[in-house]
């Protein structure tokens, strides 16, 4: 079976037209916290198990990120760490805090099982010190008032407050300063002192948590609250929430805050700030923004990308790589064969999840397809190498070496799905294939790099609470009973379409949910359940409206699909550009339910190049039809 690569779409957040678009990563960068000095903003994420971690991201515009460091290089506190006797799959680092005081970046967080630490550093490039704390504070946020006093905010569901010394030792009791949450689960806390007023940026956690703030004229309170963001953005259910509040020079505030998104992990989004009677209200017009107009920094920073592919030519591995758990540092070198990474069996395993030296990058929406070309000559009976896609349930190709022949293998949560002999082949390429929009990965293996045979079955990709991190990409090779072999990757290479990320083919299918811009409409599922990913707009009521800032119609088309379901009468005026008032066509849809489930086909005026697009709903009551996607055409 020849396996054919899918069109693949933009991951970068810069439109190149000032605007940019949600995600401001589209990748697991969760729980963060920003700073600014002077122009330049500082990002930390949580990583967890994967090292090096503790990314420290750094942007002139907030939009886009390149990596300054990773903060932590290993973790020795446990055996755990090193895959011995355990592991540290949902716990390990998270929900740090940073902070830039008397000269140094800080980075405040802890650990489940170890506790808290605190890593400084002059630069954000490192290098970092580490300084094991005698309390830990559960996702803290670190604050030094402008007194010279120095906090840690803290807690689940009741927050406390902790004066602390510069090396935030306690020097006073915890102090309860709020239980009167809206609902279990206030986490995530954030503390400023903006124009008098102390603020705790918090959010309630989970798939559908929402950002809240509390403010007091006191730093110990009492306290008041209010929700300044309850909204899903493009996937529903999942709401924006938990992250930080920046400024910029020129008194714009800003807030990077994730969004769950399933399979690829929680993914930064930016969103305006407005401050309104002291409070900071997050978004526009109480919506989580998609398609927006970039912060005023004083200049137009060149689109940067975050680095995936490695050609493994340098003398150290890219920042954008982590190993799953502490690598064993003896067993993987990218000096013994020049421009190769060489991965050496470490100890047994048995199976990937266990396997040391392992090692991951992240992958990008909405879709990721990555290839390595990997030499299999000096591999031993019973070992497995190869490329896989880790989080609970995890699937791979790769080769599995038996004492006569090797075979090629597809495994998926641990069971072998399919095989095929290798052969004498001693050179092989491998590629995996994630459709985060969908949370499906699939697998193929080639000879020469050109044709690409699919093996195996569908990965339906989950973020599951047992790992706690997005699913990753993976390169391993893993001993089952005698350690010695070793395998040669040559290149990893991760293709994304590049351009600006709300740009569509007119011809392509536009999933009516990567609106830029939605009015009074919202997000849902056909079948109504929350975590499924066939979406669809619905609460299409009269005066709804869905916008499209770019769509290319090339060389011109003349006609429109539209595929609806749950319609209920009423009528779609398709519009261009800026004239709201003319549309180019106009979907009648009947009372009787005839078309729903079905995709129309009508005619519009010829559009040629790039134009905007807006859907209007208009009904005499009740909704008018729920929208899955739409798309262009000549008949």
């Amino acid at each position: 079976m020849l396996f054919t690569p899918t069109l693949l779409k933009a991951q970068r957040s810069d439109n190149g037209d000032g605007t940019f678009t949600n995600p401001v990563i589209w990748s697991d960068f969760p729980d963060n916290d920003v700073i600014r000095i002077d122009d330049t903003y500082y990002m930390v994420c949580t990583t967890m198990y994967f090292f090096p971690g503790v990314p420290v991201l750094k942007s002139k515009d907030l939009v886009n990120w390149e990596y300054a460091s990773n903060a932590v290089d290993r973790f020795k506190q446990h055996p755990f760490y090193d895959l011995k006797g355990g592991n540290r799959y949902g716990k390990g680092q998270w929900a740090s805090s940073i902070r830039y005081h008397k000269g140094k970046f800080h980075i405040l967080f802890l650990t489940l099982d170890e506790g808290g630490f605190l890593y400084t550093a002059k630069n954000a490039e490192g290098p970092w010190e580490m300084q094991k704390l005698p309390k830990a504070f559960y996702d803290a946020g670190l604050f030094f008032d402008e007194d010279g006093k120095n906090y840690v905010v803290h807690g689940y569901s009741k927050l406390s407050l902790t004066e602390v010394d510069d090396k935030l030792q306690p020097l006073k009791a915890d102090s309860m300063i709020y239980n009167k949450g809206e609902r279990p689960g206030l986490e995530g806390c954030h503390m400023y002192k903006i124009n008098g007023y102390y603020y705790i940026y918090a959010t309630y956690g989970g798939p559908d948590g929402y950002q809240t703030c509390l403010r007091s004229k006191n730093i110990y309170g009492p306290y008041e609250e209010k929700v300044v963001l309850k909204d899903d953005m493009n996937l529903k259910g999942m709401g924006v929430h938990q992250g930080a509040l920046v400024d910029t020079k020129s008194g714009e505030w800003w807030s990077i805050i994730f969004q769950d998104r399933g399979g690829v992990g929680r993914v930064p989004t930016l969103q305006p700030v407005t401050w309104v009677d002291n409070w900071p209200i997050i978004g526009k017009n109480g919506r989580a923004v998609v398609t927006f107009k970039k912060p005023n920094v004083g200049k137009n920073w060149p689109v940067r990308v975050l680095p995936t592919s490695d050609e493994f030519d340098g003398p150290e591995l890219g920042k954008q790589w982590a190993w799953n758990h502490n690598p064993d540092d003896n067993k993987w070198s990218l000096k013994e064969r020049k421009g190769y990474l060489r991965l050496r069996t470490s100890e047994s395993a048995t199976e990937l999840t266990s396997a040391r030296n392992t090692l991951a990058q992240r992958m990008f929406g909405p879709y990721s397809n990555v290839t390595t070309e990997m030499d299999i000559t000096h591999m031993k009976a019973g070992d497995y190498a190869g490329l896989g896609v880790l989080q609970v349930p995890y699937a791979f190709i790769g080769l599995k070496a038996n004492a006569n022949e090797k075979s090629i293998v597809m495994v998926n949560n641990g069971k072998t799905i399919d095989s095929v002999i290798l052969g004498n082949h001693k050179t092989i390429y491998l590629k995996a294939m994630a459709n985060t929009t969908q949370d499906e990965a699939t697998f193929a293996y080639s000879f020469n790099n050109q044709k690409f045979i699919a093996l195996g079955n569908t990965l339906h990709m989950k973020f599951d609470l047992k790992m706690f991190t997005g699913n990753r990409f993976v390169l391993f090779n893993y001993a089952t009973t005698q350690t010695g072999g070793f395998v040669d990757f040559n290149w990893f290479r991760m293709e994304l379409r590049q351009g600006p990320p709300n740009l569509f083919k007119a011809t392509s299918k536009i999933e009516a949910e990567m609106y830029d811009e939605i009015h009074m409409a919202k997000v849902g599922t056909r079948d109504n359940l929350p975590w499924t990913k066939g979406q669809c707009i619905t609460g299409t009521i009269d005066g709804a409206w869905l916008k499209f800032n770019r769509i290319d119609f090339g060389k011109g088309y003349n006609h429109m699909s539209i595929a609806l379901f749950q319609d209920k009468g009423g009528k779609i005026k398709v519009y261009v550009d800026n004239d709201l008032t003319d549309p180019i066509s106009t979907v009648e849809i009947p009372m009787d339910k005839s078309v729903s489930g079905k995709t129309l086909s009508l005619p519009i005026n010829t559009l040629k190049g790039i134009h905007a697009i807006t859907l209007r709903f208009e009904a005499s009551s009740g909704a008018v039809a729920d929208i899955d996607w739409f798309s262009f055409s000549n008949i």
